[in-house]
């Protein structure tokens, strides 16, 4: 039966689906505690990868091997680079960079693909979604239950679209970095964990898709910031990260 991994890098951006699963089993693998279940029809494995590109990488891997999802999730928050975000809009990635893969030289990052494990082979530094899911997920935005939400003072509905994401082990930003990443990746948001997993999916053969919802604005010190914008971020991603895959089951 098909079946879907989702995963998030903290606790807090999968503590909603978790909730929301039937049939409940836990367990651990290798030291990480996963939940398995059903979102509504939809068998699915859900864990955190903890933070950063080696842990995100490893235990995609890990969930990978032991599992045979059918497709892998990435869900969580991501800080606006694109002006246009607000706190709580989500993402649908359809590419997914390294913003970090290259080398930085005085006019900013040159980008390009580095050696793979057997000869010849070329690993890229941007990952496409896998078309069928991101083609699904752009027909779960129009049945989705989005609801107003307050932030700072300020009351809207945020939006759901499709864009870009990209990734690095960097929690803070300067803003020529920012300028760099806009005009050559033309990333919306910044996170720590979405392209090594799209990285391991595209190595392994097994679609991906990252969903992420804009928290705080990027910035070279965004602690505080973060602190009081990343919760509601990482439960506008989880509502329609698990509005999207219920829908998986649908005929």
């Amino acid at each position: 039966m098909p079946r879907t991994l989702i995963l998030g890098a903290m606790p807090s951006e999968i503590v909603s689906i978790e909730s929301d699963l039937t049939a409940v089993r836990r367990g651990t693998l290798e030291g990480y505690p996963y939940v398995s279940g059903r979102l509504g029809k939809r068998p699915v494995v859900v864990s955190v990868t903890g933070v950063g590109i080696t842990a995100s990488a490893m235990t995609a891997a890990l969930f990978i091997q032991r599992f045979r999802p059918d497709e892998l999730v990435f869900t969580g928050s991501g800080a606006r680079l694109n002006p246009e975000i607000r706190t709580g809009d989500i993402v649908i990635s359809e590419k997914t960079s390294h913003h970090n893969a290259g080398s930085w030289t005085e006019s900013g990052m040159v980008y390009r693909k580095v050696r793979g494990a057997t000869k010849g082979t070329m690993t890229p530094y941007e990952f496409r979604a896998d078309p069928r899911l991101l083609r699904l997920a752009r027909r779960s935005i129009a049945d989705f239950d989005q609801k107003p939400i307050r932030v700072q003072g300020n009351t809207y509905t945020p939006s759901v679209r499709v864009g870009r994401v990209c990734s690095g082990d960097v929690f803070g930003v300067t803003a020529s970095k920012i300028e760099d990443i806009r005009s050559k990746l033309g990333a919306d948001l910044i996170e720590m964990e979405g392209s090594a997993a799209a990285q391991v999916c595209w190595q392994l053969g097994v679609p991906h898709l990252v969903i992420r919802s804009g928290s705080n604005r990027a910035q070279p010190a965004p602690g505080e910031a973060y602190r009081k914008l990343g919760q509601i971020a990482a439960h506008q991603a989880a509502r329609f990260t698990a509005h999207f895959v219920r829908r998986l089951a649908a005929p």
